[in-house]
């Protein structure tokens, strides 16, 4: 009775989160309608920026934001109150879904219009608060570029020459993404207890816009195969960096591979809260802080390996000079910091501490834009304002965690297969609490 109760206000959270994308069509990551899908029509397009997955809008109506906000304030209520006599094995679950529903009714907020500051968005949608960067390291790493980075001028301009550099030529583009796409699937497979059938199909082309990275189609799956492909978009700015990103982030034993495991945890457990997970939520927190740390992780946590295959395998692909690859930790490192600015810089936005102008001049000033870019990132960052708290603190979060939890890289492997299909609350990951069984 008590696993009946839980599973009927887990799928109350389901259908209402389901019910918001109505509202908030960027909210949905993944969603399994049931254990096995397959396409039977051809309602999808390789021409515009949609995940044509599910059409969720044709499932679900009649709810307003009003209504959701309400259902969620007494599904916390519900919950709260089971949680009072819930038995020791339950509570992780309990906990998960107070913190999801949470999620959702702080997202219906703001989509009503209700302000909060940037520390109370991002601990409402992703229960993460990022501390304040101090921006001497900002400095310290400009520094560095200066001396080390080919070229004269400004370090501003060197940064500018030497992202130029490593730009993927878009005749070579397949071949690196193909090559890149079979290391990072190996891995996967080696690591982890997955059984090879889910790489996904990759194609280069055109799409409408320079700012559409890629365009993905899900064709159908089952207990361990998704049937993805993925469309790279020739006319987007492809570097080294991005190459890797793009691929062991976004794939695999990043994001599909997370989602194959809550997708096999569903079916095994028959818990409806495994098929979805929402973009403003910690488990998403935690999908893209693991999917970043995987890939130092898909190197034994080693950053000299990382420059090996990046030189043999992305280099040498796009015809770009290797000796260059030797650079490519401590590009590495600005590319991390990067994203602590742009952090910094969507939350004096968000809290009205800088306009627009000032944070466009923050980034240019640390190479972090082009310059005469600023405002055009600026206008990026925010069409969503905690994508660095959920993805670059996330991923330092995760990474502390593994860190300090784990004894090798072989154990992090394990535990990054227990925690995808965990109930993970990124407050115990923060505190270093939480545990798998």
């Amino acid at each position: 009775m008590a696993e009946a109760a839980l599973n009927a206000m887990a799928q109350q959270l389901v259908d209402l989160t389901l019910c918001k994308t109505r509202y908030d069509a960027w909210d949905l990551q993944w969603y399994t309608e049931g254990p096995f899908w397959r396409r039977t029509n051809m309602r999808y397009s390789r021409e515009y920026k949609i995940i044509p997955d599910y059409e969720i809008g044709d499932m679900k109506h009649g709810k307003t934001l009003e209504n959701i906000l309400d259902e969620s304030e007494s599904l916390t209520k519900s919950l709260e109150q089971y949680k009072v006599n819930a038995g020791e094995k339950e509570m992780q679950r309990v906990n998960y879904l107070l913190d999801h529903v949470q999620n959702l009714n702080v997202r219906a907020r703001m989509l009503l219009g209700e302000r909060f500051s940037f520390d109370q968005m991002t601990d409402g949608l992703y229960c993460l608060v990022a501390p304040a960067t101090d921006c001497q390291k900002f400095d310290d790493i400009l520094e560095e570029l200066n001396q080390a980075l080919p070229g004269t001028g400004s370090v501003q301009e060197k940064i500018v020459g030497f992202r130029k550099k490593l730009a993927i030529p878009p005749e070579h583009l397949l071949a690196v993404i193909k090559d890149s796409t079979q290391v990072f699937h190996d891995i996967a497979v080696k690591r982890m207890d997955v059984t090879g059938n889910s790489m996904p199909r990759v194609r280069v082309r055109e799409l409408p816009n320079q700012d559409m990275v890629f365009l993905s189609i899900l064709f159908g799956y089952d207990y361990n195969h998704i049937e993805y492909e993925r469309n790279f978009n020739l006319l987007y700015p492809w570097t080294v960096d991005k190459v890797v990103e793009y691929v062991g982030h976004e794939m695999e034993p990043g994001h599909l591979t997370y989602f194959e495991k809550r997708l096999q945890t569903m079916i095994d457990t028959c818990w409806p809260e495994m098929s979805i997970v929402s973009q403003f939520s910690t488990s998403n927190a935690f999908g893209e802080g693991s999917a970043r740390h995987v890939i130092s992780m898909s190197f034994d946590n080693s950053v000299e390996k990382l420059t090996e295959f990046e030189r043999e395998v992305i280099f040498r692909n796009a015809g770009i000079d290797p000796g260059l690859a030797e650079l490519m930790p401590l590009w590495h490192r600005f590319c991390e910091l990067s994203g602590y600015g742009k952090l910094e810089a969507s939350r004096k936005i968000w809290d009205q501490v800088w306009t627009e102008e000032e944070a466009g001049r923050f980034l240019e000033r640390y190479g972090f834009a082009e310059p005469g870019t600023g405002a055009e990132i600026v206008g990026h960052m925010a069409e969503d304002d905690g994508h660095f708290v959920a993805h670059d603190y996330s991923r330092d979060v995760v990474r502390e965690y593994f860190n300090s939890v784990t004894e090798d890289v072989t154990q992090q492997w394990k535990l990054y297969e227990k925690l995808c299909c965990a109930h993970v609350s990124m407050r115990g990951i923060k505190d270093r609490t939480f545990r798998v069984e």
